[in-house]
């Protein structure tokens, strides 16, 4: 069996400012070096100009301060109508872009509301231990982490989805010493899902392995994963609803107040994975949960007057958009003060979520 410690923590060597077409040198870590080098390449687009220089003014129309209600949001028929599109021929491109992203958001909401993968029960019937998963959630940010080139939060919150997802309806029964491959190869699904760039497989069994598994073994646990999830493995994960509550509050906005308050979601998001009893609850619960604890920090530290009368507003306003339960919201509050203020002593040896944070 795996003891704990194969699952090895690591002291992170700070890497140089990312730079284009530039040859990274290879860090090495006492558990894993993920060195890796980035490609980039240049696209261009028609119209680009006048489609920013009206984004840009939609966002100087739209800044408002954080306890502004009036969120809304810009048509599809108001950005045709500004930039008239169905009048002038030379537009052809930006039509065919306003109906892509038309459908795109249709079939996103479409996913959202019907895809609802429950995640909660990932070890029912496994015999993995909580303790071992969070160390697993922890070594897979530390992973990631050091790709941030090529992989971003959306990677890590796809990585543990499958994983979860795949323990939660695999027939078979693993234990301590399976979770270390499984967690490899769910990675390396996500990286391929996710990014445009993916983490080479070779880096999976070398340098993030350490060769414990072969090249077949990582690609024979991905082929039983993505079986026994029918290939189902593009379903919302729990950032795909934050950022849609995000988007459905604030719209289009570059304040940098909002974008600490995303951030910090996102960082209230990732210690709730690490703990097995918050996963328990709704994703769309959680997810406003965590937003609004970032809103309530926001506005409580900026000293605002009517800070109640903010807050219900928002309160009332996430629940509306999520069709949540004010009861169940208000368990999950509870819940999260008690994870926030334990995390680093119920999980000592867990340090990543602050170091590549």
């Amino acid at each position: 069996m795996i003891q704990e410690n194969q699952i090895t923590k690591t002291q992170r060597i700070p890497s140089p400012l990312l730079k284009i077409n530039k040859d990274y040198k290879s860090q090495q870590f006492s558990s894993l070096n993920t060195s890796h080098q980035s490609i980039d390449q240049e696209q261009q687009y028609p119209e680009e100009g006048k489609l920013l220089n009206f984004i840009m003014e939609l966002e100087e129309l739209q800044q408002k301060s954080i306890f502004n209600l009036k969120l809304n949001s810009i048509s599809l028929e108001d950005i045709q109508q500004k930039l008239s599109i169905k009048d002038d021929p030379n537009n052809s491109q930006l039509r065919r872009q306003l109906q892509y992203n038309k459908h795109y958001y249709q079939e996103f909401q479409y996913s959202l509301k019907y895809e609802n993968v429950y995640l909660g029960n990932s070890l029912q019937n496994q015999k993995i231990s909580q303790q071992l998963r969070s160390r697993m959630i922890d070594w897979m940010i530390e992973v990631l982490g050091n790709y941030t080139e090529t992989t971003t939060n959306v990677t890590f919150f796809r990585s543990v989805s499958i994983m979860d997802y795949f323990l939660s309806k695999s027939n078979t029964q693993y234990s301590d010493q399976h979770l270390h491959l499984i967690g490899i190869s769910s990675m390396f699904i996500a990286t391929k899902l996710e990014d445009i760039y993916h983490i080479p497989l070779e880096d999976f069994v070398q340098r993030v392995g350490h060769n414990k598994y072969s090249t077949n073994k990582v690609k024979g646990m991905e082929q039983i994963i993505l079986e026994t999830l029918n290939y189902e493995i593009t379903f919302p994960t729990i950032l795909d609803r934050l950022y849609n509550l995000y988007y459905q509050c604030f719209s289009i906005n570059n304040d940098t107040n909002l974008q600490n308050i995303l951030d910090a979601s996102i960082y209230i998001l990732k210690m709730c994975v690490h703990d097995y009893q918050m996963n328990t609850f709704n994703a769309n619960t959680l997810v406003a949960t965590s937003f609004f604890y970032s809103i309530r920090d926001f506005v409580i530290s900026k000293d605002y007057q009517f800070q109640d009368q903010i807050l219900d507003q928002f309160i009332n306003r996430i629940i509306q958009i999520s069709q949540i339960n004010q009861f169940e919201f208000n368990q999950c509050q509870v819940k999260l003060q008690e994870l926030i203020n334990s995390f680093k002593k119920k999980y000592p040896d867990l340090q990543n979520l602050d170091k590549f944070s």
